[in-house]
């Protein structure tokens, strides 16, 4: 009896695609690069991978840049073998893939077993219709038939027990090899981690280093600026102590100049004061004198008013006795002669 079961694919030969890299050289696959150096001489295995990130072509995806380290080495091995790349837990795969064949298995003895009993059950009715006719020959015969039937079950079961066993078997194998791979991968991923934690303590104490020697200057630039900052503060000092002298000297000077100015402004203002009465007391009197000469003027004005009055009607007088006068002349010469 030949096995249905499926056999677990890359059960056997499944790290046939690269062997081991040459001492000293980059064990991503297909990568020629030399491994990176170790950062300092610190513990751990040397570095494995070279940490170059490279373009690769990943087909209908196109190119894509890959950092060669033991976790893209992985997935690149992962790749090539037809796995999934993005599994990150090989060995709950392979323990999920047994327990399917093994419940295919416990599955096909339960469908055999049952079989069997259909098989037996019809084997005991051709049993009982031998009894009827013949029993001693049914009866050889069932014997035969059992025990026949007893033998191809216990092959059938041996066959299935094969074949589980060996489903087993090679998804053990298959299991170890993807845990062989996973612990190169994470043993890798360790160096990497390691070499890196060398390189990070290395760094670290070349900050520390850098960071005493900042401080050093740093200390030795506080004091140099502060010797400065008193030097420059004790110079202000003795600027600014100046520079108040003089301003208090300015001060005097100003505050002279402005009572000497009060003074002459006071005077000024009395001198001022003076004009102005000086000047009331010169136009009250033109005001009196012009007042003083209106009054005069209107007199004379009157006086020659009058005048003019009697000259007018002296005159308007002596025109009356011209005319008087020369009216006379006139009538006597034109006056009739008396008769005698």
């Amino acid at each position: 009896m030949k096995s249905s079961l499926p056999v677990p694919p890359g059960a056997a030969g499944q790290h046939d695609d690269a062997g081991p890299a040459a001492a000293g050289a980059c064990r991503y696959p297909g990568c020629g690069h030399p491994a990176r150096a170790r950062a300092g001489d610190g513990p751990g295995a040397p570095p494995r991978y070279c940490g170059r990130t490279v373009a690769e072509d990943r087909g209908e995806h196109g190119a894509a840049e890959v950092t060669h380290t033991a976790l893209t080495a992985f997935r690149r091995r992962q790749e090539l073998a037809g796995a999934d790349p993005g599994n990150g837990r090989p060995l709950t795969t392979a323990i999920t893939r047994a327990a399917a064949i093994r419940d295919d298995a416990l599955a096909a003895i339960t469908r055999l077993s049952a079989q069997l009993d259909g098989t037996l059950g019809q084997l005991g009715a051709v049993a009982a219709q031998l009894a009827a006719a013949s029993p001693e020959a049914a009866e050889a015969q069932a014997e035969a038939v059992r025990a026949e039937t007893a033998a191809g079950l216990e092959a059938a079961r041996a066959e299935l027990a094969g074949q589980a066993a060996r489903a087993q078997t090679a998804e053990a194998r298959a299991a170890a090899a993807q845990a062989i791979t996973a612990m190169q991968a994470a043993q890798a991923a360790r160096a990497d981690a390691e070499a890196r934690a060398a390189a990070a303590q290395t760094a670290q104490a070349q900050a520390l280093r850098q960071a005493a020697q900042a401080h050093a200057d740093a200390e030795a630039a506080v004091t140099a600026a502060g010797q400065a900052a008193r030097e420059q503060a004790s110079q202000a000092r003795a600027e600014a102590g100046a520079a108040i002298t003089a301003a208090r000297a300015e001060r005097d000077t100003a505050l002279a100049a402005a009572t000497a100015a009060d003074a002459r402004h006071q005077d000024a203002r009395d001198q001022l004061a003076q004009l102005r009465d000086d000047h009331q007391r010169h136009a009250a009197a033109l005001a009196a004198a012009h007042q003083a000469q209106l009054g005069a003027l209107d007199e004379t004005i009157t006086g020659l008013r009058a005048r003019l009055q009697r000259a007018e009607a002296d005159a308007d007088a002596g025109r009356a006795e011209r005319q008087h006068l020369t009216a006379r002349p006139h009538e006597t010469a034109t006056r009739p002669a008396a008769t005698p």
